[in-house]
């Protein structure tokens, strides 16, 4: 079973490390990380920033409003009147004569003012910018769910430390009794055993809280544990 984890923990990680070179673009992939940073990152705390960017949802619907508002000064342009000009030069042969032809023409939009285009750009524009209210209201909500987790998870890491702390006592007391012979083996093996289930939960608690804090970040645009950009 113990086996079996670790070799879930190694797929989960090779997953991480090939998501991690497509989503930066690097030209050779991602291998490991630092031990540095490998040590410290579970006892690093978030780093949330007020001003952080809006998410890339958010942004592309803000492009595409844009987009449709610009559509909308085009459409307009098109119902203005084109006016042309035109010169020429006409040879009278009989009064041996050389006339010289000025033209000018300006189509009236009398019936047709470019009105369908112009109100079909108004409804793209509408709609894109109802769009636009809808991502910034879900981007909110993931926020707000991103930071209930991450919050979520300070406390469970405490609760876990304390879980720790205690189970080591209880083991700690096991073996002085075991070495008095009080208790038996089987005593002993049993509070080593909620020994290392306390340190998996508190090391679960701490990757929670890593799992919250890269969500966030990823919603606020900046990079983890780090300010907002």
């Amino acid at each position: 079973m113990a086996r079996a984890a670790v070799e879930d923990a190694r797929a989960e990680r090779d997953v991480a490390f090939a998501r991690l070179t497509a989503e930066a673009m690097l030209p050779t992939p991602v291998t490991s990380v630092r031990a540095g940073v490998q040590a410290g990152v579970l006892d690093r705390t978030s780093a949330t920033s007020p001003d952080a960017a809006a998410s890339l949802a958010v942004r592309v619907a803000e492009a595409e409003a844009e987009a449709a508002a610009r559509r909308i000064g085009r459409e307009r342009a098109e119902a203005r009147p084109n006016v042309s000009a035109s010169l020429g030069v006409t040879r009278y042969q009989a009064e041996d004569a050389t006339a010289l032809t000025v033209g000018l023409s300006m189509p009236l939009p009398l019936f047709d003012r470019n009105r369908g285009n112009i109100d079909a750009a108004r409804a793209e524009h509408r709609a894109a910018e109802a769009r636009v209210a809808g991502a910034r209201l879900a981007d909110a909500a993931e926020r707000t769910a991103a930071l209930a987790r991450l919050r979520a998870s300070a406390s469970r890491i405490a609760a876990g430390d304390m879980g720790v702390s205690s189970a080591e006592e209880a083991y700690r007391l096991s073996r002085l009794g075991f070495e008095a012979g009080r208790i038996s083996q089987m005593e002993l093996r049993s509070t080593r055993l909620a020994l290392i289930s306390a340190r998996d939960a508190a090391v679960e608690a701490r990757l929670a809280r890593v799992r919250a804090e890269i969500e966030l970040a990823r919603l606020q645009g900046r990079a983890p544990f780090e300010g907002g950009r």
